[in-house]
């Protein structure tokens, strides 16, 4: 079963191989994680350095939430719509 790490220890590591120059493969035998897990780690913090970040959310992950958000918006809209219909027709 894959280990699950924090974003403040992917942090750590990632700026340890990257800032620091530290060996990726010495590193993951120093702290046991798989040397594949850090190298994903680092392929994701040179796209984005924000990656790691707790309040971070990618621009695929914001456009999903906004997609959910408008349909939830349209429906609230179109149930307002139907409402003051209703109430118009009863005036």
């Amino acid at each position: 079963m894959p280990r699950k790490y924090s974003n403040d220890f992917k942090s750590m590591v990632v700026n340890l191989i990257v800032n620091e120059k530290h060996s990726t493969i010495k590193t993951a035998q120093q702290l046991d994680v798989p040397l594949k897990t850090l190298e994903k780690w680092v392929t994701a913090y040179n796209k984005d350095h924000n990656v790691f970040n707790s309040d971070y959310l990618s621009h695929t992950r914001q456009i999903e939430l906004l997609k959910k958000e408008n349909a939830s918006l349209k429906k609230d809209n179109e149930i307002l719509k139907k409402t003051i219909s209703l109430l118009a027709k009863k005036e």
